[in-house]
């Protein structure tokens, strides 16, 4: 069991943090106000936040998401500091995939108001027209906390069609990309609580396939920020992100929760430990103060020393993970 001692886990959000939101970027171990905010990660902050029981960032990060629709219906990714406020690029609306995180995020909070109705109201309209996965998949991690819907229904089932076997590939893309392990995790949820028989099927095939595709001699080893493609035939290491790990804990929780199967449990251990010195480069991600580093690099340093939102964020989504698995004090 890794000790993580007495420190406050969320010193890091605090430091990147304003009144109105968390910054995107970290410069070494200091917030980069110069790239701003982005919805996304104000979406995973909330959900973490609510989940340690800290209410006034996680307010901070609501109000963000509610405001950053504007009266003509648009919703902006980025936003800037500007005197004694903040202003959207509005030449970026929201991707699919921001949309996708905030609906998780949005239908996990238990927080109301008609803003946030208004925003799910939109975003759910659009997504029966999605057909990337990875914004359905965030979709998907948030309508399984509400009633089973027609649409939860018909997102599943373009995400379960997508999954192919073709020989020893045995994935729902012909590449691995980012945040891979995403789609296992909601398919191990939405099977477990709607008890879907074919969710329940594929999860286990998928998880199984990233688990082959990321391990060399039991070292955790996610995907680089190049991705892998089907036919490759020599690896690309680096970058390594903490998405990548984060995410897989989060799968693996999941995967344990709905099999009890040990194995899953000693993954998502060895997965946890990749932040703490199990990986390729033997070095830890995590600074005396709790805070993640972006990355591991082919550098010199060895790790990427800025410490930005998303790693910072998803590092305590496992951190969360394997403290419900009794992986750490």
């Amino acid at each position: 069991m890794i000790k993580t001692g007495s420190r406050n886990q969320l010193d890091k959000l605090e430091q990147l943090t304003t009144n109105w939101g968390i910054y995107q970027h970290g410069k070494l171990d200091k917030p980069n106000p110069e790239f701003g905010y982005a919805l996304e990660d104000q979406a995973r902050a909330l959900i973490v936040t609510e989940a340690f029981g800290e209410e006034k960032l996680a307010n901070i990060y609501f109000e963000f998401i509610i405001n950053a629709l504007d009266n003509n219906g648009k919703i902006y990714q980025y936003f800037y500091d500007s005197d004694d406020s903040i202003v959207p690029d509005r030449s970026k609306e929201c991707s699919e995939d921001g949309l996708g995180m905030v609906t998780w995020a949005l239908m996990t909070t238990k927080k109301e108001g008609q803003k946030k109705d208004k925003i799910l109201k939109i975003i759910l309209n659009q997504a029966e027209g999605w057909n990337y996965l990875r914004p359905m998949v965030y979709l998907v991690l948030g309508l399984v906390n509400g009633n089973r819907s027609d649409l939860e229904d018909s997102l599943t089932k373009k995400i379960l069609d997508a999954y192919k076997e073709d020989g020893d590939w045995r994935w729902s893309e012909d590449k691995l990309t980012y945040g891979n392990a995403l789609i296992p995790w909601a398919l191990w949820k939405r099977g477990r609580i709607r008890q879907d028989r074919i969710s329940l099927e594929i999860a286990p095939k998928a998880t199984d396939f990233l688990l082959k595709m990321n391990l060399k001699d039991n070292v955790p080893m996610p995907v680089a920020n190049f991705g892998l493609n089907k036919d490759d035939r020599e690896r690309i290491y680096f970058d390594q992100q903490p998405i990548e790990v984060a995410y897989m804990v989060c799968c693996l929780e999941q995967a344990y929760l709905t099999t009890n199967d040990r194995y899953y449990w000693d993954q998502a251990s060895n997965w946890w430990k990749w932040f703490w010195g199990n990986n390729i480069n033997q070095a830890k991600l995590i600074d005396n103060n709790f805070a993640c580093y972006d990355g591991l690099t082919a550098g010199d340093d060895k790790v990427n020393l800025n410490q930005g939102a998303e790693s910072n964020i998803c590092f305590l989504m496992a951190y969360q993970a394997v403290k419900r698995l009794n992986l750490v004090d």
